[in-house]
């Protein structure tokens, strides 16, 4: 029989070579049983308590449903390495008995090919689930003797430090004393730049200008203004510390975790003074200010959506482009935190027209190029098409770090619970860019045959702009599955000058061309150069897999490769 094997270990005291345990625990099985190990995925340091962060996991799973499969079942040391939720473990045995694929843990002696398993598996997965819980209680128990004790409770406050407290009566092999708890203590340095902020907020500057102050002479992490915001409300700068106020519960629906206020009653508070910052006369100030005016990180602000968000790449500091004045694109680095040097600003109409233009008028060049790439490659070499799955992939982990950086900049995240986040925020990111960075593998296939009608494609051109301006939906899906992005990069200064009648302006208004009949929102986008405050480059890079899924339009079916970024400047 052919086996996979999975292999896990979560972040609770466990270390890297726990995976390479398991995996010799499911090799001597093999071996003794006579099976053939072909198959091998792991997930280091991520709880089981959420199967769609095991990216390990569901690429296992993934595997299973490839026609024909390549493993008749999957091996794992402990049931409790699937998953420690009973609705996460039975639905992970259920697809993979729908797909024909075992599930065999071997410390627990369980094959779901045997009849009798589904008692046993169920049982064991309550068993896996209520210490899961038990753990939860533990850990809350003793961080809450911590923090009676004056001890810190995890993560870290900017401001502050944390020093180990010894028994001395205690050591370890070594001889050094062990701590038994951390004491929090401020440290000069960063208390100085924490009072600097409140200050410097109190007096009247926002989040955006205080991070660019603060990221001048900074030759360390760069401060970003939803940091600053979050700072601005931590009641720890004067001194007041809370415990117990949030529970986590996962979303059954989503999967994700989620805090729920505890009644009030159920807080725990201690006030040290030792550890404040900023006087209350200050902290007042400020908390009535950040009440009082309509600031960026306002609740009452709906998020809106434009055919190119998220697709926008600033090409010197490779961060985002998105709206930052009414109706222009700039780079989020350089507007919110100082730390990018593009200063470009476009107006929004203006690329958009210039992005669907270019779309539109290389579509058929790139589908032809799909089909004379994929009848020069010889049969051995094709790749088979694996760019829906691993979109798939890539808008669920982005929607994820979107809804965490969501809950931090509408400030519903503090001290441990803001850690955390921004922990699971890194890890996020980390999985898109290793996800980025593979390749996959080539496999044998037989010869493509390429078939398309040529006016279905004209015909689709030509109502193409129309068509993505129509239904905004529609429009972003269709754009985001065809480009992987648009770099834009500031070639410098450069005259402007109207169109029509050639007379050099500073700016383009809405008088001028009232002057040529036309209006404001239709001169960007009859002359889109209008819309440039420099001269600019869009480098727009096509995404041969997004183009392969959206090519079932017109009858295409072919291996995925590679094209060369379509480059014009203005």
């Amino acid at each position: 029989m052919k086996v996979a094997f999975y292999g896990r270990y979560s972040s609770d005291n466990q270390r890297d070579a726990s995976i390479e345990d398991q995996h010799r625990v499911v090799r001597r099985w093999a071996e003794t049983h006579g099976h053939q190990l072909v198959a091998e995925f792991s997930d280091a340091a991520i709880s089981g308590a959420n199967i769609r962060l095991l990216s390990g996991l569901q690429e296992a799973l993934r595997s299973a449903f490839t026609s024909p499969a390549p493993f008749d079942a999957i091996a794992v040391d402990q049931l409790s390495r699937l998953s420690r939720d009973v609705g996460d473990t039975d639905g992970i045995i259920k697809r993979l008995r729908f797909a024909g694929v075992r599930v065999i843990a071997v410390a627990d002696g369980i094959d779901t090919g045997d009849d009798t398993a589904k008692v046993s598996v169920t049982v064991k997965s309550l068993v896996n689930e209520l210490y899961l819980d038990d753990l939860r209680k533990t850990t809350k128990r003793g961080l809450d003797g911590r923090f009676l004790k004056g001890y810190a409770t995890g993560g870290r406050t900017y401001g502050h430090r944390s020093e180990p407290v010894c028994d001395p009566g205690r050591t370890d092999s070594h001889g050094q004393p062990i701590p038994i708890g951390y004491r929090i203590t401020l440290d000069p340095i960063e208390a100085a730049v924490v009072g600097r902020i409140f200050k410097l907020f109190r007096d009247g500057q926002g989040e955006k200008a205080i991070a660019k102050q603060l990221n001048l002479n900074n030759s360390g992490r760069p401060w970003r203004p939803n940091t600053i915001y979050l700072m601005l409300q931590n009641s720890k700068y004067v001194g007041q510390f809370y415990f117990n106020r949030r529970e986590w519960r996962k979303n059954p629906e989503t999967g994700r975790r989620v805090y729920r206020w505890r009644p009030r009653d159920q807080w725990e508070s201690r006030a040290v003074e030792a550890l404040r910052i900023i006087d209350d006369k200050t902290w007042e100030a400020v908390q009535r200010r950040l009440k009082t005016r309509q600031h960026l990180f306002s609740r009452q602000r709906s998020a809106t959506t434009h055919l190119l968000s998220g697709l926008l790449i600033c090409d010197r500091c490779g961060g985002r482009l998105s709206i930052v004045a009414k109706d222009y694109y700039g780079c989020r680095n350089q507007i919110e935190s100082g730390t990018c040097l593009n200063d470009l600003r476009i107006r929004r109409e203006a690329v958009e027209e210039l992005v669907i233009r270019e779309l539109a008028l290389r579509l058929p060049e790139y589908i032809e190029s799909l089909r004379v790439a994929a009848n020069r490659r010889s049969p051995g070499t094709l790749e088979p098409p694996q760019g829906a799955t691993r979109r798939r992939q890539f808008a669920q982990l982005r929607k994820q770090a979107q809804s965490i950086m969501g809950a931090i900049q509408q400030g519903r995240l503090q001290g441990r619970a803001l850690e955390e986040a921004l922990g699971t925020y890194q890890r996020i990111w980390a999985q898109v860019e290793q996800l980025e960075q593979e390749q996959p593998a080539n496999h044998e296939s037989a010869s493509i045959e390429i078939h398309y009608d040529r006016a279905v494609i004209e015909d689709f051109v030509a109502r193409l702009p129309e068509a993505l301006h129509a239904d905004l939906r529609l429009g972003r899906e269709f754009l985001r599955e065809t480009l992987r992005h648009v770099r834009v990069a500031d070639t410098g200064h450069r005259l402007r000058m109207c169109p029509i009648c050639e007379k050099i302006m500073g700016k383009t208004t809405p008088q001028h061309l009232a002057l040529h009949g036309v209006a404001l929102r239709d001169g960007y986008r009859r002359f889109p150069e209008l819309g440039f405050t420099k001269g600019a480059r869009l480098i727009i890079q096509p995404s041969p897999e997004g183009l392969l899924n959206t090519a079932k339009v017109f009858g295409l079916v072919v291996a995925g490769v590679g094209f060369e970024p379509t480059t014009f400047g203005l």
